[in-house]
């Protein structure tokens, strides 16, 4: 059953536009690095839920803000919250947040794409690319902890910057992220 679930995510979710989030297990290596739901208010994550309105999405890299409009899609899936769309701002940069429930879903993993066309930066926390490059360890780009009520997910996250990991620099940042669908 839980195999079927995935399938039916994988294939309502679609893709296609150069996505790569693709339900991979997060951090190097073998992706043996645990994400854990965060166990008590939005305290535990680093971030203040509730804050954002609805089909928006604001997401902390170091210092760097990035903040949101959920607008080419903002659903749960399955329990699997999904966010994507487009800086608030109309600059190039773009989203993709995949957030299961905070029980988890088999072969289901949380991670966060921000591809910032403007300073030629894509950074990952979690996802099937990075996790395999060389030089990367367990932890070094992963969701750290979640909350997913099903209308709304926060929590944080270790990134990493894929082109600077190919080129050899695995320099993980700590971050933070919330986004709302309904």
């Amino acid at each position: 059953m839980p195999a079927l679930l995935a399938a039916a995510f994988v294939f309502a979710c679609g893709g296609g536009d150069g996505d790569d989030n693709n339900n991979q297990p997060t951090g190097g290596g073998n992706g043996s690095t645990p994400t854990q739901a965060a166990d008590n208010g939005a305290g535990a994550t680093g971030g203040e839920s509730g804050k954002v309105a609805a089909k928006t999405g604001v997401v902390t890299i170091g210092e760097e803000r990035y903040e949101f409009t959920l607008n080419q899609e903002c659903k749960s899936s399955f329990g699997v919250l999904v966010g994507v769309g487009k800086s608030t701002d109309g600059r190039e940069i773009d989203v993709n947040l995949q957030i299961p429930p905070e029980g988890g879903i088999e072969d289901i993993y949380p991670s966060i794409r921000i591809d910032d066309q403007v300073k030629d930066l894509d950074w990952r926390a979690g996802g099937d690319i990075i996790g395999d490059m060389a030089g990367v360890s367990e932890g070094d780009s992963q969701v750290d902890t979640y909350q997913n009520d099903g209308k709304r997910a926060s929590g944080t996250a270790t990134f990493l910057e894929l082109y600077a990991v190919m080129g050899g620099k695995v320099e993980p940042v700590q971050g933070t992220f919330e986004f709302a669908c309904e």
